[in-house]
């Protein structure tokens, strides 16, 4: 299932306002800022920073009960309107019973929380798809097409309508150099884009010239509907490159990869202002590579077990002295140690002589200088570079192998030269497939029917969590419709996390809350208030709260703007006022008497 993840820059910043007398003054305030680092919300939402944390901090720096539920939402309008979750508190005055010589009760006094959330203004997405079009993805595909409609379904179902969409499809082949015949050719596609019909397809119907699918603001470059014109020219077929360089061909098709200017078919599918989405779809791990390496060589040793690297198989992409993964064995005599997956049956190996296998653990991409391929790190700082604020203009999804269970097994050689008797070679075994399948690993929990498989994705999954927003699904899943919906609606990248609960009102029933909008464009930075649309006859920019929609049950603060801006950044302060509740005695929560937390 895939889990969108939330930004990182999602704080809740700003101060707890306290009015009662004998406190460190009348309106002394609590900063948040000066707060402990678990009132920031994480990427992954965990207990670090969520609401929850929040509020718990809160109870206990405060002394007041503050009761914050998340939700799932992650959807926003495009063009005009931007979704900003609210969080508020229960509203509760003071029921104490008092006796004559008691004295009075004490009404609950509000607080003022102030939740910033930096979110671009413009509805531009540049979508880029990386499609694996090695021998193993044919059902993989076939699979991906299948859900193509519902994934533009879900796009132009968001509430205000389809985004200005710029759609692109590059594959996983840039070859392999070699010195034998490994069925890779010297450069593969070398990240160009794929415009043309494929398969079946006979004509994409994308007018002279076209490289990529476009309708911006309802100009489109394509007559038929845009989920058939996506599915004629995703259907790659299996004729690529098998040792696939799924980062390599994405850093190659947007010219981040500092080897010159990108492929002439990009041409102006990347806007700078553009929200930046990039998809994979793919079963095997990256092997991405230098274009000289050796590493897909023989270099003058035998095609057997005694060749340094191994024999030349798909093993190479996995294990052996110059690996791009590093692993820990938890039965070898050091289990904290990170090594290379081994090419030779070690001796802790479980199983049979015949069929000997080994579970590794906590693999990560290979970053110790020893490795024949290129680091994760280069390609991450190579995207990031492409946006001023990557962190909130790139989202990565990913449909990738399980990155667990990491386990090898030891099998007969297929082919090789001047074998030794009883020989075995190396292989990574499938992190999820067919149940009981040849070389499915024992430890998987999911399994297929259709005959498809996913190994280990190491590098992959962690290219992809090195993105405050991320969306991570299984290639083994029986359908990809739950993860179309996640890529689609964009994640955090959409709106923010919803929060639940109620904003306490003024006196003409408006909710208390004052929005600041900071828009930068190139270096200067505008600070405009923007009132409520009840308050000035919903003129834009203003801004409303309603009932929360889209899977949110809680509030949403949504901002109308007069027109659409091509800003470099911009961001919504929202500060409003929310109402104690009282302590589940019936008494009053206590106040802080400090500004110290």
């Amino acid at each position: 299932m895939a889990v969108p993840k939330l930004p990182n820059d999602q704080v809740f910043s700003g101060g707890l306002a306290s009015s009662r007398p004998g406190s460190a003054g009348a309106g002394s305030v609590v900063p948040l800022a000066r707060l402990p680092t678990e009132l920031v919300m994480t990427a992954s939402g965990a207990a670090r920073g969520t609401p929850f944390a929040l509020a718990r901090r809160l109870r206990s720096l405060a002394g007041m009960s503050t009761h914050l539920r998340p939700d799932s939402d992650r959807r926003r309008g495009w063009h005009g309107a931007r979704g900003a979750a609210l969080a508020a508190g229960a509203l509760a005055l003071c029921a104490c019973s008092a006796s004559p010589l008691e004295p009075p009760p004490r009404q609950c006094p509000p607080a003022a929380l102030q939740a910033t959330f930096t979110q671009k203004v413009n509805n531009e997405l540049d979508l880029l798809f990386m499609i694996d079009d090695s021998p193993s993805m044919a059902p993989l595909q076939q699979k991906l097409l299948a859900q193509l409609p519902t994934f533009m379904q879900e796009l132009q179902g968001l509430p205000m309508g389809l985004p200005s969409l710029h759609v692109a499809v590059i594959s996983s082949d840039m070859g392999a150099h070699s010195d034998t015949d490994i069925g890779c050719t010297e450069l593969g596609d070398d990240g160009a884009l794929h415009y043309a019909p494929e398969g079946t397809c006979t004509n994409t119907t994308l007018t002279a010239d076209s490289t990529y699918i476009s309708d911006t603001n309802g100009v489109v470059n394509f007559t038929d509907p845009i989920a058939s014109v996506f599915q004629c020219i995703a259907q790659l077929g299996t004729s690529g490159c098998g040792f696939e360089h799924q980062l390599a061909s994405i850093d190659r098709a947007l010219g981040a990869d500092g080897n010159g200017p990108p492929p002439a078919t990009l041409g102006n599918f990347l806007r700078p202002e553009a929200y930046l989405e990039i998809v994979m779809l793919t079963n095997t791990d990256d092997a991405s590579a230098p274009e000289s390496t050796t590493i897909f060589s023989l270099n003058g040793y035998p095609q057997n077990i005694t060749n340094p690297d191994g024999p030349l198989t798909e093993y190479r992409r996995n294990g052996g002295p110059r690996s791009p993964h590093l692993c820990q064995d938890p039965a070898a005599a050091n289990p904290m140690a990170y090594e290379t997956p081994p090419i030779l049956v070690p001796a802790d190996a479980r199983g049979t002589a015949a069929a000997p296998t080994l579970d590794l653990l906590n693999c990560k991409d290979n970053d110790s200088g020893s490795s024949a391929f290129i680091p994760v790190s280069k390609f991450v700082s190579d995207i990031k570079a492409l946006k001023t604020d990557p962190d909130n203009q790139i989202l990565l999804s990913g449909i990738i192998g399980p990155p667990t269970p990491f386990e090898i097994g030891w099998y007969p050689p297929v082919g090789g030269q001047n074998l030794q008797s009883g020989e075995l070679w190396p292989g990574e075994m499938h992190s999820c497939g067919a149940q009981g399948g040849d070389r499915v690993s024992p430890n998987a929990t999911q399994f297929t029917a259709d005959g498809s498989f996913g190994d280990p994705g190491i590098r992959l999954a962690e290219f992809l969590n090195a993105f405050p927003n991320s969306v991570v699904a299984s290639i083994c899943d029986p359908s990809y419709a739950a993860a179309m919906r996640n890529i689609a609606e964009g994640g955090p990248l959409v709106t923010p996390p919803c929060l639940t609960g109620s904003i306490a009102l003024d006196a003409a029933g408006d909710p208390q809350c004052a929005v600041i909008e900071h828009v930068t464009i190139g270096a200067t930075t505008t600070d405009t208030a923007i009132p409520n649309c009840a308050e000035n006859g919903n003129t834009p920019p203003c801004w409303s709260l309603g009932t929360g929609g889209l899977n949110c049950s809680g509030q949403q603060l949504i901002i109308t703007d007069t027109t659409t801006y091509k800003a470099d950044a911009s961001s919504v302060a929202i500060t409003c006022t929310l109402q104690q509740p009282s302590g589940s005695d019936g008494g009053c929560e206590s106040l802080p008497t400090t500004t110290e937390p």
